[in-house]
């Protein structure tokens, strides 16, 4: 046998066995739906009650957002700029946020976190992504999880920044019809969790919609003092997990290390001894895993739901099932596509 057909046939051997390792992904995988599928499309149907919920709460008080959104629960969306903005924001981020599959997408995650009913979990609020809280809680409540929740008022740009529609009237609207959940901790948020950088009309906002809801504003002297307690609290209920829903300063912390703390949930990360680091680090040193909601595009590209969704929702086309693989027919495949080359590496 001549080089040259040597050659060939080992091309030719070659394409066989990428058509097979092709055959075998094409046709024997297969997307299988997760065991709590429909404990996941409970948890969207009751976090788009909730919506529904907070629709009524700013048309009753004629709030309208500046945004011009599209998407289907645009009034979730707040207003560019207030005295009780934070920080900038993601208008596309927050229209993404809005889909109510986020609801699913945390029970998902908390079964493969090994979550189960009546354990306990650490819920960080920021005001930033109302949607988000909301689809968390309505996840939590469907799966029968007591939440020890924590909030802040101050929000980014298009989050619950509007004065008359903060998170604390939120969630007291919420409370009236039938979720089961109230904060713990309700602070300003900001610098400092205390309102620093907000101007004074902003403290005026925050201060009153903690008055008209009736719940006392935590204010502490610095974020470490701040971090501290919320730490007391989540050890002292013994939570199995944390959620972090935004940027809110205590769960991230306030040294360098904060940016790196990873999207989604996660087991463990690195660690630093700053003593300004945030809940998340500070929990997971002792081995409590966390979700982190902040990086929204990213949560919804991983799981094929629609980022920037325009005028509806695209269905979520990796979010409720799992891709399977039938192992013995894939060996099998793979092994017919390597014998080409096995008899021809006998011949030569």
């Amino acid at each position: 046998m001549n080089r040259l057909t040597l050659n060939t046939r080992l091309l030719i051997a070659f394409a066989v066995l990428l058509a097979g390792t092709a055959a075998s992904v094409t046709f024997f995988r297969r997307q299988q739906p997760l065991p709590c599928r429909d404990e996941m499309e409970e948890a969207v149907a009751l976090a788009v009650k909730m919506f529904g919920v907070i629709e009524q709460l700013k048309q009753e008080r004629n709030i309208v957002s500046d945004a011009h959104s599209n998407v289907p629960y645009d009034f979730m969306i707040g207003d560019e700029w207030t005295e009780i903005t934070t920080t900038l924001g993601s208008l596309d981020a927050k229209e993404t946020s809005t889909n109510p599959d986020f609801a699913a997408l945390t029970v998902r995650l908390l079964h493969e976190a090994g979550i189960s009913g009546g354990e306990k979990v650490g819920v960080i609020i920021s005001g930033s992504f109302p949607s988000l809280a909301i689809s968390a809680l309505a996840a939590l409540q469907t799966m029968g999880v007591e939440p020890v929740v924590m909030s802040s008022l101050g929000a980014s740009t298009y989050g619950a920044n509007q004065p008359g529609a903060t998170w604390i009237d939120m969630e007291t609207a919420l409370g009236r019809e039938g979720m089961k959940y109230k904060s713990v901790i309700v602070s300003a948020g900001a610098t400092g969790d205390n309102g620093t950088g907000l101007p004074p009309e902003g403290m005026a906002v925050i201060r009153n919609a903690a008055n008209r809801n009736r719940v006392d504003l935590y204010t502490p002297e610095n974020l470490q003092e701040s971090i501290l307690r919320r730490e007391a609290i989540f050890r002292a209920a013994n939570i199995s997990l944390l959620i972090n829903i935004g940027g809110n300063e205590t769960a991230l912390g306030g040294c360098t290390h904060a940016v790196g703390i990873p999207n989604g949930l996660n087991h463990e990360m690195n660690h630093c001894d700053h003593p300004d680091r945030g809940l998340i680090s500070r929990l997971n040193e002792a081995g409590i895993p966390f979700i982190n909601m902040l990086d929204i595009k990213d949560l919804a590209s991983r799981y094929g739901m629609a980022v920037s969704p325009g005028t509806e929702y695209a269905g979520s086309t990796n979010l409720y099932s799992t891709t399977t693989t039938n192992r013995v027919m894939l060996a099998l495949i793979l092994s017919v596509s390597l014998l080409p080359l096995f008899l021809l590496r006998r011949r030569k």
